[in-house]
């Protein structure tokens, strides 16, 4: 079954639940704003800043609350029926029991890119272009030097999407094998199976580690000059300094997450083709 027939489905139960996700990080995205707000208003003597911010934060708190309770019940239901549906298929495909509960693992994976994946990809996107806007609209200077950690960001996680590729074939390849390994209750072959496993973990995760690195140096040397730039700034205040430096780590924290993504996404796709086969 592929992501579209799963979204089909389940059209309704998926789009509120992804409506619940943009609602609650347009909030998240709202609140460094809304605090620098806040902060200049209090030293101004005003309490109209601090009321807005206490309730805006009350509502991304509730609609968190309510997404995760929510996604909860909608996706343990589909992967209890995507579950079914792969070992029925594979089984009358004639597949072997090792290979069967391989790929009824793996359809997990197809559930969480829903649950998880989607959503992730969605709050990097807003916390990368919307941050970046917001650092703009603070200080136009600020949001190019900004905008310039996106080359080498970029640059690493196409060479790491390269090498991950291929690992993650590997790793899925092995994992379709694990009970065939525990069936053969085989000292040798048992260690093989999982030195295999943590080889080609390890080395997705030393992957992930460098594009972090590239990126994070790279960070650093932005969110220096940012700061020298807007000190000097006619728009420096305390609150807009807050901002602007929260908008700058929500910026720098989505990109940091985009190894990670980019690694599950790559893992999906051998996924659902091994499902398809």
């Amino acid at each position: 079954m592929r992501p579209s027939q799963i979204f089909r489905a389940h059209r309704g139960s998926i789009s509120l639940s992804y409506g619940l996700t943009v609602a609650e990080k347009a909030c998240l995205l709202a609140l460094p704003a809304l605090t620098g707000l806040a902060i200049d208003e209090l030293l101004a003597r005003s309490p109209w800043g601090l009321l807005t911010l206490l309730v805006v934060w009350l509502a991304q708190l509730f609609l968190g609350w309510a997404r995760q309770c929510y996604d909860t019940r909608v996706f343990t239901g589909i992967y209890a029926e995507l579950a079914q549906h792969t070992a029925m298929d594979q089984s009358e495909r004639g597949e072997s029991l090792s290979r069967v509960a391989g790929r009824v693992g793996l359809a997990r994976e197809v559930v969480d890119f829903f649950e998880d994946e989607l959503p992730a990809i969605a709050q990097n996107l807003l916390a990368v272009i919307g941050s970046l806007v917001m650092v703009f609209g603070y200080d136009r200077e600020a949001g190019w030097i900004a905008a310039c950690v996106l080359l080498p960001m970029g640059a690493a996680n196409y060479w790491n999407g390269r090498k991950a590729a291929r690992l993650q074939r590997a790793l899925n390849g092995q994992i379709e094998r694990e009970v065939d390994a525990l069936a053969s209750a085989q000292a040798p072959r048992l260690n093989r199976h999982f030195a295999l496993l943590r080889r080609w973990r390890v080395a997705l995760s030393d992957g992930q580690a460098g594009v972090w690195a590239i990126t994070e140096g790279a960070s650093v040397a932005a969110l220096a000059l940012m700061l020298w730039d807007f000190t000097h700034s006619p728009a420096f205040s305390a609150g807009a300094a807050y901002a602007l430096i929260a908008y700058m780590r929500g910026f720098l924290d989505g990109l940091n997450d985009m190894p990670y993504v980019v690694n599950n996404l790559l893992s999906l796709r051998d996924v659902l083709r091994r499902l398809q086969t």
